[in-house]
């Protein structure tokens, strides 16, 4: 599988996370790219063993009944050298395939010469088949970019002596076990048949390399040499986080969990958690209400009458009134003033004379409000003091 690139910025693609709980997984990895009509999409293909040619074959899953089509580009800034690719122009080769809805795969019509140490970008653009009009809600689902090495080149696989080698190959369709995603068991013969493949490929059998934190041991498959990950963790050497998860470390990744109602996608930021939110939500999960709101995930903004900026997140109750206000809303007068603090009248609450004010020794009221006849303030007096 080449190194997928994409800018996780775009507003055209997008990584997709699926769980394969009760479902066929037809994926590599754990997720797609999910690319919109008519956009684009780059994969650096840097790690090239062997220089020969190679069939492209591209992963793909769409959402919907309709054809696509991808037009394909393959280049490189950098001129081959080899010898067996080096006398190969023009360096850039154009490929225009139908993506049908029924397949998952698509074998590009023709292969193409890649070397070690040289830098390629297969660059494509995917559009819905047969239309001239972008839709801004269409999407396919990409999964992988893979190389399938034409054995026929590698020594050992031609000539006389590698006639049986290479029939057995094709009777046991040893190759296209790799078309689909996951590959299906190898049987015996194509085992041997592959082993043989990668050694000459990659001049020897390659070392695990294990990553000591991400994965349960040094050992590795024979075979492919994938590592046993740690939870949440992927990669052939157990090197990184899965999509929708992080925190790379000793115990492997952690779900990121972002709230399915307050964040953009499931993703978070590799290191520190932190969920993409939607416009009005915060937290590392995207699952609270912005300063000044209240009543996740339906947010809307606290009503103090200008008395407070803040309120309870979960219940809307104002908090630190001001302007010695009081209630949910900070709607009324504390107990020593009077007034009409709604919506931040002029009536602001003003300390009750009963007869002093509230805080001073000669203050003993507990109360006060305006009469609505007179406009006198009537004192509540406190326990063992009376007014006039």
């Amino acid at each position: 599988r080449a190194k997928l690139c994409w800018c996780p910025a775009q507003l055209d693609v997008e990584e997709v996370v699926r769980d394969s709980a009760g479902r066929m997984v037809t994926w590599t990895g754990s997720g797609f790219a999910r690319v919109r009509d008519g956009a684009g999409l780059t994969f650096r293909v840097d790690n090239v063993p062997y220089p020969m040619d190679y069939e492209l074959l591209l992963r793909y899953e769409p959402e919907s009944a309709e054809d696509w089509e991808a037009v394909v580009s393959v280049s490189s800034r950098v001129l081959p050298t080899s010898s067996r690719c080096g006398n190969l122009l023009p360096s850039e080769q154009m490929y225009r395939e139908s993506l049908p809805h029924s397949q998952r795969y698509v074998l590009l019509s023709r292969p193409f010469c890649f070397e070690p140490s040289t830098p390629y970008e297969v660059t494509m653009r995917l559009q819905r088949a047969g239309v001239t009009q972008r839709h801004p809600s269409a999407f396919i689902l990409i999964d992988s970019l893979v190389l399938l090495p034409r054995v026929s080149e590698l020594p050992g696989f031609h000539g006389a002596e590698a006639a049986a080698r290479q029939e057995e190959l094709e009777r046991y369709q040893c190759l296209e076990v790799f078309h689909m995603a996951p590959p299906h068991p190898l049987a015996q013969a194509c085992a041997r048949l592959i082993c043989s493949v990668s050694a000459l490929m990659h001049g020897g059998a390659l070392p695990c390399q294990c990553d000591p934190q991400g994965s349960r041991s040094s050992e590795c498959q024979a075979q492919g040499g994938q590592c046993e990950c740690k939870p949440h963790v992927i990669g052939r050497r157990c090197d990184r986080c899965t999509p929708g998860s992080y925190g790379f470390g000793p115990l492997g990744c952690i779900p990121c969990t972002c709230s399915p109602e307050g964040s953009v996608s499931q993703l978070c930021d590799v290191v520190s958690g932190q969920c993409r939110c939607q416009p009005g939500t915060v937290g590392r999960q995207c699952d609270q209400c912005q300063p000044g709101h209240w009543g996740f995930p339906a947010c809307q903004p606290c009503q103090c009458n200008g008395h407070a900026e803040e309120c309870d997140r979960r219940t809307g109750t104002c908090l630190h009134c001001r302007d010695h206000t009081d209630g949910r809303h900070c709607e009324r007068c504390q107990d020593g003033y009077y007034g009409n603090p709604v919506l931040g009248s002029g009536q602001q609450c003003r300390p009750c004379p009963c007869p002093g004010y509230p805080g001073t020794q000669h203050y003993h009221g507990s109360a006060c409000h305006a009469d609505n006849e007179t406009h006198h303030i009537v004192c509540l007096c406190a326990p063992g003091y009376a007014g006039e």
